[in-house]
């Protein structure tokens, strides 16, 4: 950069031109520097980036998990971007995907975020670098992680075990104006947990009657920590982990086949599939109440009754019939009492009135403000129970049809003047409650229950 250069002056003392030996001016090799910074404008160094270096935690053969340090506020998704050891370029890979905080370190501050990658080319070997714009050249932007190596095959998972069929809540299986009917399926599978890592284990849940084309109830996504498809049951005592789903707008009486599919991040599954018949329509049930006694009779010794009335079904898998006790408009039902098939269609509750009972809860505080004894409104459910049979074998598990409902309105039921069978296994009738007797000393107190 330090040359001589010639230049020819005219103005000189003698008047002829003459030769001048000058120095040209120095380049900076900064100034050279200056258009590659202005294409670089607005990229920032990567000492100065709030994304630490992504750690790929781990990868099957399309698949991998992604793990960063992320010093800034909240982030919900971020832009990926990837190449291959002999590509010139990263490129975005896809849409921006999802991530989930992993927790924040309580002396730096620092959170730990993951997300899950896809569709990658299987056995490649590749980087990535992640951003919070969908550009390289704006944002924040991360340095390149380690390379990685992708499998060359996939894995299929378990194929799911154990699948039932049982009855349904009957706080949700209610008469429906279709007649349909409603079943829980479950089924268990040793990978119940999501933890945005390959080989996660989703759902996927089929049915279909016979001579009909299968239908999609449901899927769990990809990439997602909760499931749509499946809730984990965790107070079974089955050998491996169980879930459930309720499975409603069914045909009653129909044989259906379900098929549960597990499958993988890498699209490789595994399907097992049930064989059973649904339940049947609600009864057709009729609830009268007797609150007085017949024409030129006594009120002596009377007690109000309600009475449920059915027509018994011929069906071999009905087994009887259940009769609950609910609170309306309340989460609290229990069994009142079981009717098993061949006792008669015919049931009596022994009822009494009782003011200031309802179902609205401004009422209730309304007279409970007022300094008035207050009651819940209570009905009468009824729900008809079958027996389950797979292959020709009657199973240890029932289902329930929808139920039929009845209010009692300002009525309340006598538990302690009800006697029936008290439980499915019961044998002798029972009364559903005693009376609470006061005790005087708690060695008596015991004794009520020896």
């Amino acid at each position: 950069f330090d040359k001589t250069m010639v230049v020819v002056s005219p103005y000189m003392g003698s008047g002829a031109p003459r030769m001048v030996r000058r120095r040209a001016p120095r380049l900076r090799p900064a100034a050279l520097l200056l258009p590659i910074f202005a294409l670089l404008r607005g990229r920032p160094a990567a000492g100065d980036s709030n994304f630490g270096r992504p750690n790929v935690r781990s990868a099957s053969s399309t698949c991998a998990t992604v793990e960063f340090p992320w010093n800034g506020g909240p982030l919900d998704k971020v832009y990926v971007f990837a190449k291959r050891p002999d590509d010139l370029e990263f490129v975005q890979w896809g849409a921006p995907l999802p991530t989930r905080n992993l927790g924040t370190d309580q002396y730096t501050g620092v959170s730990s975020y993951r997300f899950l990658m896809r569709d990658l080319p299987a056995g490649e070997n590749f980087q990535v670098r992640i951003s919070d714009t969908p550009s390289l050249l704006s944002g924040d932007v991360s340095e390149a992680s380690e390379t990685s190596t992708l499998l060359t095959t996939s894995t299929a998972p378990a194929a799911p075990s154990d699948l039932q069929i049982h009855r349904t809540d009957l706080r949700l299986n209610k008469q429906q104006h279709d007649d349909s009917v409603c079943v829980d399926l479950h089924w268990s599978h040793p990978h119940p947990q999501l933890h945005q890592e390959p080989d996660d284990v989703y759902f996927r849940i089929r049915w279909n009657t016979m001579a009909e084309e299968a239908k999609q109830f449901c899927q769990d996504k990809v990439g997602e920590i909760s499931r749509s498809c499946g809730t984990p049951l965790g107070s079974v005592t089955s050998r491996l982990p169980s879930a459930y789903t309720s499975i409603c707008g069914l045909r009653p009486n129909r044989t259906v086949r379900f098929e549960v599919e597990a499958f993988t991040c890498d699209m490789a599954s595994a399907a097992s599939h049930f064989q059973a018949v649904t339940p049947t329509t609600a009864p057709n049930v009729v609830m009268t109440s007797v609150t007085s006694p017949p024409n030129q009779e006594s009120f002596a010794g009377f007690r109000p009754l309600a009475v449920l009335s059915w027509v018994p079904e011929d069906n071999p898998l009905i087994e009887g019939h259940a009769v609950y006790l609910a609170l309306r408009d309340l989460a609290a039902i229990r069994l009142l009492c079981w009717v098993p098939k061949g006792s008669g269609g015919h049931l009596e509750v022994p009822i009494a009135r009782k003011n200031h009972t309802y179902s609205e809860d401004t009422l209730l505080l309304r007279d409970y403000w007022n300094k008035q004894q207050v009651h819940q409104e209570e009905e009468l459910i009824v729900a008809t129970r079958s027996a389950v049979v797979v292959g020709g074998v009657k199973q240890s598990y029932h289902i329930e049809s929808p139920a039929s409902s009845h209010r009692l309105g300002s009525w309340l039921v006598l538990t302690e003047a009800v006697k029936c069978l008290t439980s499915f296994e019961a044998k002798y009738p029972e009364y559903v409650t005693h009376p609470v007797v006061p005790a005087w000393t708690q060695e008596e107190a015991l004794t009520m229950y020896d």
